[in-house]
């Protein structure tokens, strides 16, 4: 199956809500704790080493960064949330534009949370899960650095997700051995339909 994601490309990172481009087609949000390894599953996803900066820093994503697919569906990079780096003030100015966000956009599709497969469910990943139920936005969990499980625990770490959500579909991805990216795209192709 050809890879739609290859061709994504970097646009532009924005802080302010009135700086959002115009409300159409279709927006898919990344979020995820700060070394939850968001950018490394986006590189893998869009088969691209460069395309999201990797830093040694946890939370240097200070901005939500748009990354456009093809002319009908972007990818918003959200800033990690926990570790993050960055000044209060701009910690402050993320939660109004996220809400007002969800509040108003009408491109949203929906959000994949990515979580570190050993420390699911952190109390900020229910804030995301709650944020999503709370405006009916389908999100999918999607639990990181699978290699580092065997797969009986992948399969145990993903039916303790599913008992928790019972309305998602956990998917388990590996960006070191490049495994459930195939499924990944399909989630995220369904949620355009």
């Amino acid at each position: 199956m050809k890879n739609i994601f290859k061709k994504t490309e970097f646009l532009f990172g924005i802080t302010n809500y009135s700086k959002l481009p115009e409300d159409i087609g279709y927006e898919v949000l990344l979020a995820g704790r700060s070394n939850a390894g968001k950018s490394s599953a986006l590189n893998a996803l869009a088969e691209n080493p460069k395309l999201a900066r990797i830093s040694k820093t946890p939370g240097r994503t200070t901005e939500i960064n748009f990354f456009k697919v093809n002319d009908n569906l972007m990818l918003l990079d959200l800033p990690g949330y926990g570790f993050a780096k960055s000044s209060k003030s701009k910690k402050k100015d993320w939660g109004p534009l996220l809400g007002e966000y969800f509040q108003k956009r009408k491109a949203l599709a929906a959000v994949i949370i990515f979580m570190d497969i050993r420390h699911p469910l952190k109390e900020i990943d229910l804030d995301m899960v709650y944020l999503c139920r709370n405006f009916n936005v389908p999100f999918l969990p999607v639990l990181t650095k699978s290699d580092k499980f065997s797969n009986n625990n992948i399969a145990k770490a993903i039916s303790y997700i599913k008992t928790q959500m019972p309305e998602s579909d956990p998917i388990a991805v590996s960006s070191k051995d490049i495994i459930g990216f195939d499924k990944l795209s399909r989630e995220i192709l369904n949620f355009i339909k």
